[in-house]
């Protein structure tokens, strides 16, 4: 049976949001989820403080690692995250931030700290449609139906979006030990994530978005084998910790060069829905 998030927020709580301390500045709230996370680097902690993983390995998140009685705890504690973000790098699970998660009401807001209102987004599908490859990108703003808010953190992997942005395009190079280029272009990472485990999320993407013929799929697999390819072709050694900006520059175009082919190998008639794919 398909359960609807609001109806397991009911099981647990019922009472209105109470702020577990009062408000602190930005930087004294990452400070303290900070020093409350840090035993979470060895997630056999977080097992047995009753995280587990809900969902699939987003390119720019990574796993969602969840405690449901924090979620319906009633609370907003910096020091308690209802959500850790891992990412396997050479087989070991690594800690990268934290979210927090408030089940709303109707009449109720997120706050507006420790970042703006506008930082949080909403999740008020289905668990199996939020938790969803191709739907968890998917805006999700509830209005004033009861829903649950999540605000991500970035305390242990610096987000260049800012700390409180929910993707995180940083997370392709750290999964490949690769230390990225000042200011390089979120296209850039994405074509990276190509080789680290995001092709078959950017392919689900598309299949959600629009019907494809068989035919189709297969010239859409093919454009991505051969941009991973070409991704791994300008890969540095395993000693090199920093990319050049002319590297960053061509995986922007290896990137833009995939959505060509993609365009390419679909009906007319479904382009326009190709468009609005969340992560093109």
């Amino acid at each position: 049976m398909r359960r609807t998030l609001l109806a397991i927020g009911m099981a647990f709580a019922s009472a209105p949001l109470a702020m577990a301390q009062s408000r602190v500045s930005e930087a004294a709230f990452i400070e303290s989820a900070r020093v409350a996370s840090e035993k979470y680097q060895d997630r056999s902690v977080a097992i047995t403080e009753g995280y587990r993983q809900i969902g699939s390995d987003f390119p720019s998140m990574g796993e969602h690692w969840i405690n449901i009685g924090l979620v319906f705890d009633g609370k907003f504690d910096p020091a308690h995250p209802e959500v850790l973000t891992y990412v396997a790098v050479s087989g070991r699970p690594r800690l990268l931030g934290v979210a927090y998660v408030l089940p709303l009401l109707a009449g109720e807001s997120a706050p507006d700290w420790p970042a703006t209102r506008d930082k949080w987004h909403d999740h008020f599908r289905t668990v199996e449609d939020e938790t969803e490859t191709p739907r968890h990108h998917a805006p999700g703003h509830g209005g004033d139906a009861p829903r649950l808010a999540m605000l991500h953190a970035w305390i242990w992997l610096a987000n260049p979006a800012g700390t409180f942005a929910a993707d995180n395009w940083a997370v392709p190079y750290f999964r490949l030990g690769i230390k990225p280029t000042e200011d390089a272009p979120e296209a850039a990472a994405k074509a990276l994530a190509l080789v680290s485990g995001g092709t078959e999320y950017f392919s689900a993407s598309i299949y959600a978005a629009v019907p494809l013929t068989s035919t189709e799929r297969k010239k859409v697999d093919l454009a991505f084998a051969r941009s991973r390819i070409a991704v791994e072709g300008i890969l540095p050694s395993p000693s090199t910790t920093a990319r050049t900006a002319f590297d960053a520059e061509t995986l922007s175009t290896i990137w833009a060069g995939l959505w060509k082919q993609i365009d390419s190998s679909v009906r007319a008639k479904a382009r326009p829905s190709l468009q609005l794919v969340p992560i093109r």
